[in-house]
This record gives C-alpha cells, sequence and structure tokens, in this order.
C-alpha cells in the first residue's frame, strides 16, 4: 500500500509522447498493482481460510481511497474510470486465485475437494 501511495503521490509523468501509448502503460500497472495488493491482502489477513470476498473489498476501498488521494496532488487527478480499471485487476487476481490456482493445487492432490 505504501508503494502504492508512493507513486500516487507523483507528479504526472509521461512514457511517451503518444496519449494512448501512455494511458496503456499507466493503466496496465493499475491492473498489475491492485491485482497484487488483493493477493498480498489475501495470504496476509486470511492465510489458513481464504476470505476472497473480504480482500477484494477491501483492495477496492483502497483504490477508490487512492483516487481521492491524487485530487490533492499537482497534476493528478483521481477519477471513476481508474477504480474501475483497479477492480479489473482485482478480478483477474481473484479468478486466477481461486480457479487457476486452487485448480492446479487439486490436479496435485495438495487440497482436497
Amino acid at each position: 500500500m505504501l508503494f502504492i501511495f508512493y507513486l500516487s503521490s507523483q507528479q504526472r509523468i509521461t512514457v511517451s509522447q503518444s496519449y494512448w501509448l501512455s494511458f496503456l502503460f499507466f493503466k496496465t500497472l493499475h491492473v498489475i498493482e491492485y491485482g497484487i495488493l488483493f493477493l498480498l491482502w489475501d495470504l496476509a489477513l486470511f492465510p489458513h481460510r481464504h476470505r476472497w470476498r473480504e480482500a477484494f473489498l477491501l483492495a477496492v476501498f483502497y483504490g477508490a481511497l487512492d483516487e481521492f488521494h491524487q485530487h490533492f496532488v499537482p497534476t493528478r487527478h483521481g477519477c471513476l474510470r481508474d477504480v474501475f480499471i483497479d477492480t479489473l485487476g482485482i478480478f483477474i487476481a481473484y479468478y486466477w486465485l481461486r480457479f487457476w490456482w486452487e485448480g492446479q493445487l487439486k490436479s496435485l492432490d495438495i487440497i482436497k475437494s
């Protein structure tokens, strides 16, 4: 969370002169960082019993809080679209953890159905 807060506290930068390339780059970062945040919260808060809903809601709440924080950073602005992009990253991580990863563990007989 501190890393996300640090990044959102920085003034706006660009990675390319192309608006769409910069847009795609930074929104991909949103998806990745909030997916990782969801996975870390799930592991840290509920290590023996996965509580998907709580970790999902905490990550979405932090995404909304971070967008609010960006209203106070010069050259930045928060927007609802970014909260939806963060939520997409969280959902992708949830899907990966819930269906793919657990499926892999079940196929290895590490966990039972």
